[in-house]
């Protein structure tokens, strides 16, 4: 063991591969340790308790010579006493880390507290985001279909109620909205990503905090406005329907298919009409005068008004086939969902089915088949936006909704009708083209 009274520069210069006393005169086991590779650290190697320890105040010159000398004068004197230092130091850091833990749980059981008064203040005043977005909802029936203003509120309950709904509207930052908006827009559903839904989401947010505004206006902070600039762009589709000439092999999947009766039925009836599917999902069976097979439609979002439809002799054999197998009131529905008679039919019901069978299509591409159909046997395109509800000028409309226009839609029909059946018999004849 070299012994020397260490300096700082005798520390920096000290051989590797020894250690030195840093106090020769007392050799008090307080020295200084230079390993193989020339790294220093301070040692102290003393007995206690008849047993041998050795510790460890640090590395030089991190630990410098004086600091060092210090903290072993402390362990020696501790040990003089029959204290071991080392498992004081531990016994004092593990109090403090105790008390530092028990203060980080009582600061946050302060914030938990503050945040359920704020809560319930807000819940008692009616302005939480839960509350205000089911009063927009309330507030809008009779404006929109049911349907949709029931969508909005579904959505917002699986993507925002769980996060926001219990806050203080005023309380919601701008970018923990972004946040929930981008977290929606990286899932999936049947593969692509939900960049539509945040959008739409952001859209209802925004209406809900507009509705917060016009309640109180000393709030009028709409962070949505400028969200959605900053939102993933959506990757607009067109939508994918089958060719005119692919009708026959449709038709025949669709006899052949297992499915359900109802889903059937709503795609023959999408077929015969030309209809979209929310039209089809909630017609209620007061919506027909079968006796003159006729379905008043009601108005749509797309359309305000009322809209008659002519149906063909096979669309009138179908609804009344299907008639006894659901409720047969007024306000019953026509096509319910397969759980419930009570319950409509849910919006994925018919693209899961045209899946199964075998096609790449959603339910609303058959209204676009039936247009491009009536298009290809040659049907004057205004009579054929009429029949399928296409937004054209009134004037034209209404010229074609008189009753001669409407009767020459229901001969119309009718052909399409035949040449569907004869698609489904493989017995596809060329029509005649008509004026």
């Amino acid at each position: 063991m070299a012994t020397n009274i260490l300096t700082d520069k005798f520390c920096k210069t000290a051989l590797p591969g020894c250690h030195y006393d840093c106090d020769g005169k007392d050799r008090n086991g307080f020295h200084l340790l230079v390993t193989h590779d020339g790294k220093r650290y301070w040692r102290l190697a003393c007995r206690l308790n008849g047993k041998r320890k050795l510790m460890g105040f640090g590395q030089y010159p991190k630990v410098s010579l004086q600091l060092a000398r210090e903290k072993a004068a402390v362990a020696i004197a501790a040990v003089g006493k029959g204290v071991d230092p080392v498992e004081k130091a531990r016994r004092l850091r593990e109090a403090a880390e105790q008390a530092k833990e028990e203060a980080k749980r009582e600061a946050a059981r302060a914030r938990e507290e503050a945040e359920r008064e704020k809560r319930r203040q807000a819940v008692e005043a009616g302005n939480t985001f839960e509350q205000i977005a089911r009063r927009l909802h309330a507030g809008k029936k009779g404006k929109t279909t049911d349907e949709y203003r029931d969508k909005m509120l579904r959505q917002l309950e699986i993507h925002m109620f769980p996060a926001i709904g219990q806050k203080n509207i005023k309380d919601i930052e701008g970018k923990e909205l972004l946040g929930l908006f981008r977290c929606v827009a990286e899932k999936t559903n049947h593969g692509r990503k939900m960049t539509y839904m945040a959008k739409k989401l952001c859209e209802w947010t925004a209406e809900v905090y507009d509705l917060a505004h016009v309640e109180d206006a000393s709030f009028s902070v709409n962070p949505c406005r400028a969200i959605i600039k900053h939102l993933p762009d959506h990757d607009t589709r067109h939508m994918e329907r089958i060719r005119f000439q692919e009708i026959p092999r449709f038709i025949q999947a669709l006899e052949q298919d297992s499915g359900h009766p109802f889903t059937k039925a709503a795609i023959w009836m999408l077929l015969y009409t030309g209809m979209r599917q929310a039209s089809v999902r909630r017609a209620v069976w007061g919506d027909f005068d079968l006796d003159n097979a006729v379905w008043r439609r009601r108005p749509e979002k797309a359309d305000k008004e009322a809209h008659d439809l002519p149906l063909p002799t096979q669309a009138v054999s179908l609804l009344l086939n299907i008639r006894s197998l659901t409720g047969q009131g007024a306000d019953d529905l026509v096509f319910p969902s397969p759980r419930s008679n009570y319950s409509p039919m849910s919006e994925a019901a018919i693209g899961q089915a045209i899946e199964r069978m075998g096609f790449q299509m959603v339910g609303h591409g058959l209204r676009g088949v039936v247009d491009t159909g009536l298009n290809e046997l040659g049907y004057n395109h205004r009579m054929v936006d009429v029949q399928i509800g296409h937004k054209i000028k009134n004037s034209v409309e209404a010229a074609y909704n008189d009753a001669k226009h409407f009767e020459a839609r229901r001969e119309m029909m009718q052909a399409w009708a035949d040449y569907l059946e004869r698609a489904a018999a493989l017995k596809v004849l060329p029509m005649k083209k008509q004026a």
